[in-house]
C-alpha cells in the first residue's frame, strides 16, 4: 500500500509541475520543495485542473443524484426545490442541480467578487441554465434552504472558523433540508488553505443539528479533481 501511495503522490508531483509549467508560473518549478509541489497541487485541483480529467461537471454529485431514491424524487414532485451552492465558482454544480430539479431559478450559487459571479453567469447562461450567482457572504447570508452543496467550500475557510461554518448550516436549512459535502482533500498535512479534511471532522460539525444519512467514498473513476473524495450526506433534524 505503502508503495502504492507514493507512486501515484509521485505521478501528481510530475502532473502538477506540467500543469504549472502550462500555465507559466514556471519560477516555482526551480523549487524542489515537495511541500510547495504539493500545495500548488492542491490549488490546481480545487479548480477542476486534474490532468486526470477535462469534465466541468461533478461526476460523483451527478451519479448521486441521478441514484437517489429518497429526496431527489420528492423535490423534483414539487417543482419548487430550492438549493444553495457557497463558493460556487463557475456554477458547475449549479447547472448539475439546474437540471436536476427543472425549477432552476431557486438554484442559488454565493460568490465574493463580481469577477467570479460574471463567470458563473456566463456559464449559465452557455448551458441554457437559469440557475442564479449572488455576492453575498455566506456566513451573514439568510434564507432557508432544501439542499446546501458544500464543494471545496469548507477546506478553504480558516480550521476556527469551522464552527460558524457548522451554525450557518443549521441557519440555512429546516426539519429534512439536506447538506451534502464533498470531503476534500484528505489527509493529515500541516497549513492551508486549503485545509485537509476527513469524513470524521465533517461529522463531528454537524452532528448536533444533522443526522448521518449517507456517506459515499467516491469510485476513482468519478474523482473530479483527481484525487480521493467522499460524498457525506445529511439530513437535519
Amino acid at each position: 500500500m505503502g508503495g502504492h501511495v507514493a507512486k501515484r503522490r509521485e505521478k501528481w508531483r510530475i502532473e502538477t509541475k506540467v500543469r504549472l509549467q502550462s500555465n507559466r508560473y514556471v519560477l516555482f518549478l526551480e523549487s524542489n520543495d515537495d511541500e510547495l509541489i504539493n500545495r500548488l497541487s492542491l490549488f490546481l485541483s480545487l479548480f477542476s485542473l486534474s490532468a486526470n480529467t477535462t469534465t466541468t461537471t461533478e461526476p460523483a454529485l451527478v451519479h448521486f443524484l441521478a441514484k437517489n431514491t429518497t429526496f431527489v424524487p420528492e423535490l423534483q414532485k414539487t417543482k419548487s426545490a430550492r438549493v444553495l451552492v457557497p463558493g460556487c465558482g463557475r456554477g458547475y454544480a449549479l447547472e448539475t442541480f439546474s437540471r436536476t430539479f427543472f425549477d432552476s431559478e431557486n438554484i442559488v450559487g454565493l460568490e465574493v467578487s463580481e469577477t467570479a459571479r460574471n463567470a458563473c453567469e456566463a456559464y449559465q447562461s452557455e448551458n441554457k441554465s437559469k440557475a442564479k450567482c449572488v455576492v453575498e457572504d455566506f456566513f451573514t447570508h439568510d434564507d432557508k434552504y432544501d439542499v446546501i452543496y458544500d464543494c471545496t467550500f469548507l477546506c478553504a475557510i480558516q480550521p476556527t472558523q469551522r464552527h460558524v461554518w457548522a451554525e450557518q448550516m443549521r441557519n440555512l436549512t429546516k426539519k429534512g433540508s439536506r447538506v451534502i459535502s464533498l470531503v476534500f482533500p484528505l489527509g493529515d498535512f500541516k497549513g492551508g488553505p486549503p485545509f485537509a479534511l476527513s469524513p470524521e471532522l465533517v461529522k463531528s460539525l454537524l452532528q448536533n443539528d444533522f443526522d448521518v444519512e449517507e456517506l459515499i467514498q467516491v469510485p476513482e473513476d468519478m474523482w473530479a479533481r483527481g484525487r480521493p473524495e467522499y460524498l457525506y450526506v445529511f439530513i437535519r433534524k
